[in-house]
């Protein structure tokens, strides 16, 4: 039974949910806490609401399971560059696509989970909770209508995905088990229902589209116009105007640098700065780095139970526990840690030169410390309460930035102490700021309006003398003038022209000039003088099995999109003011 009959079937099936996390995460099982008598919400889904934790939990679950899934097709063999050279040459492409049409379900599964992780990221929010709010949604709709899937369905789903098919066809226990945390000869239940809770969202997701698009599709003989548009070659004239050739305005005056200051005077802010304390653990003797991921998971469950507080002494208490193997956690001079004074990003970085694992991507462990974080204290309150002797007075969970792993084969754990925000600079000191982008600002304009003015000028010369005409008048203003391609606008053997447009050179009639592309370089005229489609067996082949397939796939992928719309509305989806928005960030 696929999911859309068992959504069909099942309309009046209890949801289960189950959640817990991964291996490397925090480690909490909260499921039956949030409700809508709940206070301390970071978000809130349809009345349910999700601490920090909780919300950290569901997302980073998503993400961590979602990215194993990725990983783990790479040992199916499809990737194209065959000989690790970084190109892809003719031979490969072809191999490709002979290997993608003999694979048609590891394509599809692929495509799958693409469209998921792009699904599951949408929103206002940054990556983790973009994926926490999505997962809640589902978790809500399945409720309401009834489609959660059993444990039966979710064993015959994961059996149904092709990087779970050994060879011979058989189910992939040693994979199953890598991605649930077996070790020792045990299962990791925890982890293991958290994984299974991402696949059953995952099912969701996939009933979900079923019914959101009812196997709409693009109509093919239309649909195929427009990609023959597309595949189009053309060849035509451009003309390039460098901004070195524009005259340059006179400098600004100390009145239009001022203007220009209080217009924009948000643009201008001091860098952020943090107090960050940072722990380094790695494995004892005997030890390795899977046993100690499993003690750091013990730890940060304790440490969200103690809303972040004492630290230390669960590092000490865990190092004297004979339940965890052993780890070492103590610097050179004694201490647990190493706090770094008020510091930017930058100078930050120039402390910090750790390399860590952090989603999926190694990156700075500096980097890391200037992500999210909510409600840490002032200086001046993190100043107080060390100087009041109980500097953890005001310690909250959320500043916590969790393990990471390092290339030298350390976990580091990041605690924000605290931040001091952006503040708007003094006009003395953000003057020359100001007064340089003010003059980028009107050599810019200026380069504007002498495109503006060539491009009149060139229409009218056309009207009067044709093309070659136009390109003289071109050539006269300091233009270079040159011909180009043939270019077939989907398969680009080199990048187009600066500031020449695939868009434009669709839209504009042959023998027209395009709309002027004004870039901080200089501006660009084209004009189309040919156009020719490419039609051959192969290409029609191609356009069937992939490209009109890729299109309709699009097309529902942006009525879910829809649907995600409507259920941010239908869910009353709430965030905390804790919760740092893209539109913040930007």
């Amino acid at each position: 039974m696929n999911i859309l009959e068992f959504i069909r079937r099942n309309s009046l099936l209890v949801l289960i949910v189950i959640v817990g996390v991964g291996a490397g995460l925090v480690m909490m099982d909260y499921s039956g806490k949030g409700s809508a008598f709940s206070r301390d919400f970071y978000i809130r889904v349809n009345n349910t609401g999700y601490n920090y934790p909780e919300t950290v939990v569901l997302g980073e679950n998503g993400i961590q399971f979602l990215s194993s899934l990725f990983s783990a097709t790479r040992d199916l063999g499809g990737s194209p560059d065959t000989n690790n050279d970084g190109s892809i040459s003719q031979d490969e492409e072809a191999a490709f696509v002979a290997w993608q049409r003999e694979h048609p379900d590891v394509v599809a599964f692929i495509n799958k989970l693409n469209n998921i992780y792009a699904g599951w990221h949408y929103g206002v929010a940054k990556g983790e909770v973009n994926v926490a709010i999505n997962r809640a949604i589902l978790k809500a709709e399945a409720e309401t209508l009834g489609i959660y899937p059993t444990e039966e369905q979710i064993d015959a789903y994961l059996r149904a995905m092709p990087i779970f098919k050994n060879p011979d066809g058989s189910f992939n226990t040693e994979l199953y088990r890598r991605l649930t945390g077996f070790r020792r000869g045990n299962a990791n239940r925890v982890q293991e229902e958290a994984f299974r809770g991402v696949i059953a969202d995952m099912m969701v997701w996939d009933g979900i589209a079923e019914l959101v698009s009812n196997g709409v599709a693009f109509d093919s003989s239309t649909q195929e116009q427009v990609i023959n548009a597309f595949s189009q070659s053309i060849s035509g004239r451009t003309a390039w105007l460098p901004r070195e050739v524009v005259k340059k305005p006179s400098p600004p005056n100390e009145d239009q640098i001022r203007e220009f200051w209080e217009a924009h005077k948000d643009h201008y802010k001091s860098s952020e700065r943090r107090i960050v304390s940072i722990y380094s653990l790695s494995p004892g003797a005997g030890s390795n780095m899977e046993n100690l991921l499993y003690t750091a998971d013990a730890l940060m469950q304790e440490l969200s139970q103690a809303n972040g507080r004492g630290l230390d002494q669960l590092l000490v208490s865990a190092s004297q526990n004979p339940e965890f193997d052993p780890f070492e956690f103590k610097n050179a001079d004694g201490s647990t840690h190493c706090t770094y004074a008020l510091s930017s990003r930058d100078e930050l970085s120039k402390l910090v030169t750790d390399i860590v694992t952090y989603n999926g991507a190694e990156t700075s462990l500096a980097e890391v410390a200037f992500e999210e974080i909510a409600d840490a204290p002032s200086p001046a309150d993190y100043d107080a309460a060390k100087a009041a002797g109980d500097p953890e007075r005001s310690m909250s969970i959320r500043q916590i930035r969790g393990f990471y792993t390092t290339t030298d084969g350390k976990l580091k754990l990041i605690r924000i102490e605290a931040v001091e925000p952006p503040s708007v600079l003094p006009y003395e000191q953000a003057r020359p700021l100001a007064q340089a982008e003010l003059k980028v600002q009107m050599e810019e304009e200026a380069l504007d309006q002498a495109a503006k003015k060539l491009h009149e000028d060139m229409k009218k010369a056309i009207a009067e003398r044709g093309l070659k005409g136009a390109f003289e008048a071109a050539e006269a203003a300091g233009a270079r003038v040159e011909d180009y391609g043939p270019l077939r606008l989907t398969q680009l053997d080199s990048p187009l022209q600066e500031g020449m447009s695939v868009t434009e050179l669709l839209n504009t009639p042959r023998g027209q000039l395009t709309p002027p592309t004004v870039l901080p370089t200089g501006a660009r005229l084209s004009v189309v003088t040919r156009r020719t489609v490419e039609d051959s067996p192969a290409l029609s082949m191609q356009k069937r099995l992939f490209v009109l397939p890729s299109e309709n796939a699009r097309l529902r992928d942006d009525m879910m999109r829809e649907w995600q719309n409507s259920a941010f509305s239908r869910f009353r989806v709430q965030l905390s003011p804790s919760v740092r928005t893209r539109g913040a960030e930007d």
